[in-house]
């Protein structure tokens, strides 16, 4: 598995007036190395189109791409792999139908569920939400001293840190121990989403991940 390193949740209701196209594609270009298309509203036809765009992009620039939930639309586009919430379908059912070499990963707000997860055929876990987000308004509150804790017992998944993280808060999540940083509004309803990527990219590179 390619390294999930700067992971972007693109949202089509959460981009502004931002077009979906250029959004993705300033954004890929400018280094994330993980997209996932996270739409739970829009119905099949239009969230397959808008994934297909997407993976076009990662495709062409050598990104995971990555679906969230969506199963039915996973089996249809094919991408790299998917992420599974607390109520969605079960991971090693997930893994049955998507075979070994595709990502899935899932959500976690506690060392238990993290432990518990670890247990199932899944290649990350995601930590959070470490902090207040207006993305998702059905969080679990989590912290960094979770990720802390994870890594004092040497856990041996790859640790996506999630929820409210932005450039401000890039360094601090670094180092509790967090693998990859998950970003979402801090990026697509920035002003300059390509220049809020390449600073991000440049705390990270700094910091080694």
């Amino acid at each position: 598995m390619k390294k999930l390193g700067l992971y972007i949740i693109i949202d089509p209701n959460n981009i502004g007036k931002s077009d979906l196209y250029h959004l993705a594609k300033d954004i890929i270009e400018a280094g994330a190395d993980t997209i996932q298309l996270r739409n739970k509203t829009s119905n099949d036809k239009e969230a397959i189109d808008q994934a297909n765009l997407i993976k076009k992009l990662c495709n062409e620039n050598n990104s995971n791409f990555i679906i969230n939930d969506r199963v039915d639309v996973a089996i249809e586009v094919q991408p790299d792999g998917i992420h599974l919430g607390r109520d969605d379908m079960d991971v090693n059912e997930c893994r049955d139908i998507f075979g070994d070499n595709f990502i899935i990963g899932n959500s976690n707000a506690t060392t238990q569920e993290a432990f518990l997860s670890s247990k199932l055929k899944i290649n990350y876990i995601a930590i959070g939400s470490l902090f207040e987000t207006i993305t998702k308004k059905d969080t679990i509150p989590s912290s960094i001293n979770v990720i802390r804790d994870l890594k004092d017992t040497k856990f041996n998944l790859p640790i996506v840190a999630i929820g409210g993280i932005n450039k401000e808060r890039a360094l601090s999540v670094l180092e509790s121990g967090a693998d990859s940083l998950c970003i979402s509004s801090a990026v697509t309803l920035a002003k300059n989403p390509k220049k809020e990527v390449l600073e991000i990219k440049k705390i990270m590179k700094e910091y080694g991940k």
